[in-house]
C-alpha cells in the first residue's frame, strides 16, 4: 500500500518518506500534502472493505451516489486548502469560474457550474451506471467509462482526480478484481501525460458528434489492465523463482554440498542492488569479513564452486545470482 499511495500522490513523495509519513501519529502531521497521505489511506482501506470475494468481470453491483460524496470525504477531510467543503458538491457563484485541464495536455474547459446542474448530472450518471446496459458491460468499460464522466462533471471544487480513481478502484473491487484495481494507478501515473490528455481529445470528439468518441480512453485503460496483470504476473514469477532458489539453497547447505561459509556469501549478494566481478566482490566489507582467515585462492574457488552447483553465473564479468 505505501507504493501505491506513493504513485497514486504523483511521487511528490518517495516510497521511503511515504513510509515514514504512515506511521507517523496523525496528531502530529501538519502538511497539508502528508495528510492527503492519510486521507488516501483510509479511502483505500474502505474501498478493500467493499471487495468481491468473487471475480465476476460481467456482473457490475449497483453504484450509490452516496459512495462518491463518502469517498470524497475521506480524501478531503482535514485539508487547509481554501474553500472545500467535504462530501458536498460545487455551486459555483454568478463570478466563480472552474476549470478543467491546461493547453499541454489539449486544452481546458468548463464543467457545469451550478450545483442544480450538477446534482442533475450526477443522477443521471448513476442511473445509466446501474442500468442493464451498462452494469453487466465488462468491469474494464464501465470502471473506465464512470472515471472518465465523473471527471467531465468535477462535482467537487477540489479532490475530482483522487475521488474519480477511487470510484474505478471501488467499481473493479466490487467485481473481484483485487490487486489489479490499484496497481492499474502506477500504469496512469507512468502515463500521467496521455491520461490527462486523453480526457480532452475524448470530449473534443463527443463535442464534435464523432462516432464512439470515448473509444482511446477505454483502450488506454485496457492496455493498462493488461500491462498491469502482465506485470503482477512477471512478480508472481520472480518470487516464485526467488522462493526455490532459497530452498534449493538451505537444501544444499543441509546436505553440505555448499560451506556455510559459500552459504552466507550468497545471502549477502542477495541484499545487493548492483553487480560486482568477482575481485570487487571480494572488496566488499561483508564478503571480506567472511574470507578474513582465508587466501584469496579459498574465495575463487568458492566462487567457481558455486558457479558449478548453479548458484551463481557470470555475465560481462560480473556475477549474478541464478534465480
Amino acid at each position: 500500500m505505501t507504493l501505491l499511495i506513493s504513485g497514486f500522490e504523483g511521487g511528490e513523495f518517495s516510497e521511503e518518506e511515504t513510509g515514514n509519513i504512515l506511521h507517523t501519529v496523525p496528531k502530529d502531521i501538519q502538511k497539508s500534502a502528508e495528510k492527503r497521505l492519510f486521507n488516501l489511506k483510509d479511502a483505500l482501506l474502505w474501498v478493500n472493505k467493499q471487495r468481491n470475494p468473487q471475480f465476476e468481470p460481467t456482473q457490475g453491483k449497483p453504484f450509490l451516489l452516496a459512495d462518491v460524496t463518502h469517498l470524497h470525504a475521506l480524501v478531503s477531510q482535514g485539508l487547509d486548502e481554501g474553500h472545500n467543503p467535504v462530501g458536498q458538491f460545487r455551486d459555483n457563484e454568478k463570478w466563480q469560474k472552474t476549470y478543467v485541464g491546461n493547453a499541454e495536455h489539449g486544452g481546458r474547459y468548463q464543467p457545469p457550474k451550478c450545483l442544480e446542474d450538477i446534482e442533475y448530472l450526477l443522477q443521471a450518471w448513476i442511473e445509466w451506471l446501474n442500468s442493464p446496459t451498462i452494469i453487466n458491460q465488462h468491469v474494464i468499460i464501465r470502471a473506465s467509462l464512470a472515471h472518465y464522466y465523473f471527471e467531465l462533471i468535477h462535482p467537487f471544487w477540489d479532490g475530482n482526480g483522487r475521488t474519480g480513481r477511487l470510484i474505478e478502484m471501488l467499481i473493479y473491487e466490487q467485481s473481484g478484481y483485487r490487486l489489479s484495481s490499484s496497481a492499474i494507478w502506477q500504469y496512469y501515473q507512468k502515463n500521467i501525460h496521455e491520461y490527462f490528455a486523453l480526457f480532452n481529445h475524448c470530449r473534443k470528439q463527443a463535442k464534435n458528434k464523432k462516432d464512439l468518441p470515448n473509444t482511446l480512453f477505454i483502450d488506454f485503460a485496457m492496455d493498462g489492465m493488461l500491462q498491469t496483470i502482465n506485470d503482477l504476473h512477471d512478480q508472481s514469477n520472480q518470487l516464485i523463482g526467488f522462493l526455490l532458489y532459497q530452498g534449493s539453497l538451505n537444501n544444499a547447505r543441509f546436505n553440505k554440498a555448499i560451506s556455510e561459509r559459500q552459504f552466507n556469501a550468497i545471502m549477502v549478494m542477495m541484499g545487493f542492488s548492483d553487480t560486482y566481478t568477482p575481485a570487487a566482490l571480494l572488496r566488499n566489507p561483508q564478503i571480506k569479513a567472511l574470507y578474513s582467515n582465508r587466501t584469496e585462492r579459498t574465495f575463487y574457488r568458492d566462487i567457481e564452486s558455486l558457479i558449478d552447483a548453479g548458484f551463481l553465473f557470470e555475465q560481462d564479468g560480473k556475477l549474478l545470482l541464478a534465480i
